[in-house]
Parts: C-alpha cells; sequence; structure tokens
C-alpha cells in the first residue's frame, strides 16, 4: 500500500489535463468507498495527468493517467489532493476504504503537523 494520505496542493500549471469523475449513483457504483466519500464528505475524484519533461524532445509531455482523492477549497479555489496519484480507480477505492480513518480525521479536522509547526513557530516547544 502506497503512503499514508497526507494533502497536497494541485498546482495547475504542473497539468496537461484534469477531469472530476461523477460518481454518482450510490446503487450502480463499483467504487463504493469513493462514492461514499464524495456524496457524504464532499471529496471528489480527480483523474490527471501531469506533465513530465522528456530528454529526448526537450519538451514538457503528458505523463501516464492517474486518479485521485481530492478536496476543493472554496475560499481560495484551490484544489488539494488528499492521496497519492493511483494508476486505476480500483486500487484508489481500496487506498480510501484502508486509509479511511486518516482520510476522514485530515478532511474535519485538519493536519496535526499544522498544529505543531503553529506551536513550534510561537515558542511552545
Amino acid at each position: 500500500m502506497p503512503n499514508p494520505p497526507c494533502k497536497t496542493l494541485l498546482n495547475p500549471d504542473e497539468l496537461f489535463a484534469s477531469r472530476d469523475l461523477r460518481l454518482q449513483d450510490r446503487r450502480e457504483t463499483q467504487y463504493p468507498q469513493l462514492m461514499r466519500l464524495c456524496a457524504d464528505f464532499n471529496f471528489s475524484v480527480l483523474q490527471l495527468q501531469r506533465k513530465i519533461f522528456s530528454h529526448i524532445s526537450r519538451k514538457m509531455v503528458p505523463g501516464t493517467l492517474e486518479f485521485v482523492l481530492a478536496a476543493h477549497d472554496e475560499t481560495t479555489n484551490y484544489w488539494y489532493s488528499v492521496t497519492p496519484g493511483l494508476a486505476s480507480l480500483k486500487m484508489l477505492n481500496d487506498y480510501a476504504k484502508h486509509y479511511e480513518v486518516d482520510i476522514l480525521h485530515m478532511h474535519l479536522f485538519g493536519d496535526e503537523d499544522d498544529d505543531y509547526n503553529q506551536f513550534t513557530q510561537n515558542g511552545f516547544y
């Protein structure tokens, strides 16, 4: 299993393409964990194609497709990935099932590292 979830800013300049996959019908979904997170907690499943540098052509070329579970911050209008990029929706669904508690804790209560960094900057530790 890949690394535990962490909140990462999705920079649009690093992407060739992206799209939001709509998981709407609970009865027909093949990915129940992703459906639940999207419907109940306002997550989105994004399909991304990142830019990679080709040493042969000496320019940016499209990378492989990947899927991430992401959250949209409406105050800043930024997208944040909460999972690493995975090759298929099945792998993303399995990842979300395995790390469900960590994903929801980070989404609902914030990142613990942010609190620790705030205290160290203010001199409590």
